[in-house]
């Protein structure tokens, strides 16, 4: 296979000595994007089936592609559990992937919330979460959380691209689910034919927010995959939380929107590790309308 050029493989020995703990697709959409910011709000622990007891720890870590803080949030349980690495949009940060580590953990898997240590180098930030990976894999104090068969990676918008860039060079891979993913020079055309996993995309309507929709080429260039479009969805419906600038410049988030995206990657991420599903014996309509009903409930609101 031919290499997405600037991705190397990680060096195992120097990451663990350094470890401490403790443009989109056009111009358009890279100024849309840069308007965002990092104040969030958002409607946590919507899933009423799943268990609270979850422990959150904030790592420093130091790898060759990077350096920066990771946030691990894993249930509470004897056992391993499978490892997901969740990735951010642009010019975001870890915290606006913060509801989806909550609740990855509350639903039994060890949720990694990077911040990506480049704004918009996507190869970059593709490299940092192969040797985040591999890190988290390696280390003694994190081998009895995590089970090193059941691995994926999610990625929202940019963190989408990078997450793929990733998964194009991880054969042992379980699963990709891409969020309303963006493409950047073609960077996730190449990687997409060489993702050897299971392969799950939702995606919002088109606009400037996600490129007009260019994962439309990247869902196309995969071999193995299932593409959701959430009707209706604007671009940050996928991130959680999102930010009240955020929906000025995208568009206002619902929370049936995005009930459904937490719905269908859970049920993705769940299925590719043989776990039991998130809608045990409802179906996904059923759960989907408890998951709004739990966040309306928690917030005080509700939608026109």
């Amino acid at each position: 296979m031919k290499p997405v050029v600037g991705h190397r493989r990680p060096d195992i020995r120097a990451m663990k000595m350094r470890v401490k703990r403790t443009q989109h697709a056009d111009m358009t959409a890279a100024i849309v994007m840069a308007l965002l910011a990092v104040f969030v709000v958002s409607c946590a622990s919507a899933n009423p089936y799943a268990t609270t007891n979850v422990t959150r720890e904030s790592i420093r870590v130091h790898l060759p592609a990077g350096a920066a803080t990771v946030d691990v949030y894993r249930p509470n349980a004897a056992a391993p559990a499978p490892m997901v690495i969740v990735a951010h949009g642009f010019l975001r940060n870890r915290l606006n992937m913060s509801g989806w580590g909550q609740h990855l953990a509350e639903e039994g898997l060890v949720a990694v919330v990077p911040d990506l240590p480049t704004r918009s180098d996507h190869a970059r930030n593709g490299r940092f979460i192969s040797e985040l990976r591999v890190y988290l894999l390696g280390d003694e104090s994190w081998k009895k959380h995590i089970d090193p068969a059941r691995v994926g990676l999610v990625g929202f918008s940019a963190g989408g691209l990078s997450s793929l860039l990733s998964a194009a060079y991880s054969p042992g891979l379980a699963i990709w689910v891409g969020l309303d993913p963006v493409d950047r020079d073609g960077l996730g055309v190449k990687a997409a034919s060489m993702v050897q996993s299971r392969a799950v995309v939702l995606t919002a309507e088109p606009s400037a927010c996600n490129a007009h929709g260019n994962a439309r080429d990247i869902i196309a260039a995969l071999t193995r995959h299932e593409h959701f479009r959430v009707a209706g969805a604007v671009h940050v419906d996928a991130e959680w939380p999102t930010s009240f600038f955020a929906e000025l410049v995208c568009g206002r988030s619902t929370d049936e929107r995005r009930a459904e995206f937490q719905v269908r990657a859970t049920k993705a991420l769940k299925e590719a590790f043989a776990l039991s599903p998130v809608t045990g014996a409802r179906d996904a309509v059923r759960t989907e309308q408890g998951l709004i009903g739990a966040c309306q409930k928690g917030s005080g609101k509700k939608n026109p």
